[in-house]
């Protein structure tokens, strides 16, 4: 199988990377990224690519397209920005798959995704999913993760303390309430990589408490 990630330098990207490498039906991994991964593997190609120039990227013979990529309004810095990144280059790499002949393809989300919203964010991630729903893979999975817990090397002091709070007030989610848990890198990680080697077919919402 050739699994192509974008995303790959960012929380999720980092932990599914080593799980792919590992699986052995898994025999060639293409890495799209803006900058060199401190990693080497027989399996494994990187190229550097400008991702504005995405469409015209050339790549052939992809069964899977995994799709890490994502930003914050205050990192991205305008709201042209971050639907540069969340949406055009999302967009941009599902189509590139498609072409390619990729069966599947795999996108992280965020929980409040809705095409309607009245939150840009959330709005911006809710009509990505709508254009991967119409690009019609045999295989499309939307990852809608809650709040991640990760130790990121990138100080951002409020979202740190969320974690904090989140990581002592998450037994109290049960039920329905279970999709707002918090939710580990690892463990979304782990789930898109157990739906890579056993993909299910058509298009699939999976929020963060079934991941």
């Amino acid at each position: 199988m050739h699994v192509v990630l974008t995303g790959a330098t960012g929380e999720i990207g980092k932990c599914l990377l080593p799980l792919l490498i590992n699986e052995e039906q898994i025999t060639k991994i293409t890495v799209l990224t803006r900058r060199s991964l401190n990693v080497a593997h027989d399996k494994l190609t990187q190229r550097i690519i400008d991702f504005n120039q995405l469409s015209e990227t050339k790549i052939s013979d992809v069964d899977c397209g995994v799709c890490c990529l994502g930003t914050t309004m205050a990192k991205a810095g305008s709201k042209t920005a971050f639907e540069k990144v969340d949406f055009n280059y999302v967009v941009a790499f599902a189509k590139l798959l498609k072409q390619a002949n990729a069966n599947q393809f795999h996108v992280v989300s965020a929980s409040g995704a809705n095409k309607t919203s009245f939150f840009f964010y959330n709005r911006v991630k809710g009509v990505m999913e709508e254009e991967i729903r119409n690009i019609q893979f045999d295989t499309a999975c939307i990852y809608r993760p809650s709040l991640l817990d990760s130790d990121r090397s990138e100080k951002r002091s409020g979202e740190k303390i969320a974690i904090k709070v989140f990581r002592l007030i998450n037994p109290l989610f049960v039920g329905s309430l279970k999709r707002f848990k918090s939710i580990k890198t690892s463990a979304v990680a782990k789930g898109i990589c157990n739906r890579i080697m056993k993909p299910p077919s058509g298009f699939h919402i999976i929020h963060s408490e079934v991941i």
